[in-house]
């Protein structure tokens, strides 16, 4: 049904630019110009990160904040309650120090039990977390001054630069981007923070306007808006006609997915999907190799990333290009809070085919052959956890 529709439809169209903007491939210079544009904000900084660790990045990154409290900016940090769950803690009493507005999104209900005063009040609100408890928030913002923002899939965490990790630094992307479609991202946390999206409407109301949406930000807090940027990321690929080429780190698609990508390689284009060998989840390569195989007999090239962990979420699909947190998987489309930037410059698009181009090299190339020769615990284990792919 979604592919007939796809074939009908066509993809919205991008008038849009940025200001400015800026991709980076190496978590060091990404977290570098992160931390020098919050030494140089004037009046807020909106941060939310899945994980916030408390190791040296997230010391470096806390220290900054700190010292934008210091000079009278306004500090918001929101964190998940499972990305981050193991840092909430000291989190929450580092930022009371510094003077940091904290929350923690959908938090574990025995670590509101920890911290909260009155017993009562969690009891009452323990049945509410635990049926959220599915339900996080992916993404990677950092908004400055209302008007610039980091977005990607970059965590707060060592394993993103080299400084500490080395060479198993992960391969990760993220961008930086100015302009007045930031506003888009500024309401969305908002509404997060609020924990309601019902009272951002009635706040911004009184305000006399609405939530801003931009063509170039692409989020998925309304069921609707998941539906809408699906639908279009489907009628892209089976209307390209030059290349689909995507790097993500936990690739599970569903059928509608599947069958787009095989269209569009049956149609003449050349559709690569780079995944890890090696992942932070053990059994997510063994889980997307179920895949392959189908989409081999179609025609699509499949390589896997033999270098450090590959953690990146991109897209070029014709002159398309998309840097954010999603993954292709039931968790960014059903379940989690994402964040995706597009991107119009041909600058940015060239950047993001060249680094494909380079990542290639550190792959190796999947063919039907070597797939049958994966071992076979690795293939039966990855049938089985497909029975589990809505909650991947």
């Amino acid at each position: 049904m979604r592919i007939r529709r796809a074939r009908r439809a066509t993809p919205r169209r991008i008038q849009a630019q940025w200001d400015s903007s800026h991709v980076y491939h190496k978590g060091e210079k990404f977290f570098a110009a992160l931390e020098d544009a919050i030494d140089k904000a004037h009046k807020s900084i909106d941060l939310e990160s899945y994980t916030f660790a408390t190791d040296r990045l997230g010391e470096r990154i806390l220290c900054a904040l700190t010292r934008a409290v210091r000079r009278g900016v306004r500090v918001r940090v929101l964190v998940d309650g499972i990305g981050s769950s193991t840092w909430t803690r000291t989190l929450r009493t580092r930022a009371a120090e510094a003077k940091i507005l904290f929350k923690v999104y959908h938090e574990l209900p025995w670590e509101r039990w920890w911290y909260s005063k009155r017993a009562g009040s969690t009891w009452g609100k323990l049945f509410n977390l635990l049926r959220l408890i599915n339900s996080r928030n992916h993404r990677k913002v950092c908004i400055i001054d209302s008007q610039q923002a980091f977005v990607g899939s970059m965590n707060i965490i060592d394993n993103h630069v080299t400084s500490v990790s080395g060479a198993k630094a992960w391969r990760d992307t993220g961008v930086f981007i100015e302009g007045a479609d930031v506003k888009a991202l500024v309401d969305t946390f908002e509404g997060v923070w609020l924990g309601s999206f019902r009272r951002l409407k009635l706040k911004l109301r009184l305000k006399g306007r609405r939530a801003q949406s931009s063509e170039l930000i692409r989020l998925n807090t309304r069921r609707m808006q998941r539906q809408d940027n699906y639908l279009d990321l489907l009628v892209r690929i089976v209307g390209s006609r030059t290349k689909v080429w995507i790097t993500n780190a936990y690739f599970i698609p569903d059928g509608s997915l599947l069958r787009a990508l095989s269209v569009a390689a049956q149609g003449g284009t050349d559709v690569r999907i780079l995944v890890p060998h090696f992942s932070d989840i053990v059994f997510i390569p063994w889980v997307a190799a179920a895949f392959h195989l189908g989409l081999l007999r179609a025609g699509v090239r499949v390589f896997e990333y033999t270098g450090a962990v590959l953690h990146a979420k991109t897209m070029l699909v014709d002159d398309w290009g998309l840097v954010g947190s999603s993954n292709l998987n039931h968790r960014s489309l059903l379940h989690d809070l994402e964040a995706d930037v597009v991107l119009p410059q041909e600058r940015d698009r060239a950047d993001l085919e060249r680094q494909f181009l380079i990542d290639l090299k550190s792959a190796s190339e999947v063919t039907i052959d070597n797939w049958q020769q994966r071992p076979w615990i690795e293939r039966c284990i990855g049938r089985i956890l497909l029975a589990f792919r809505y909650m991947l």
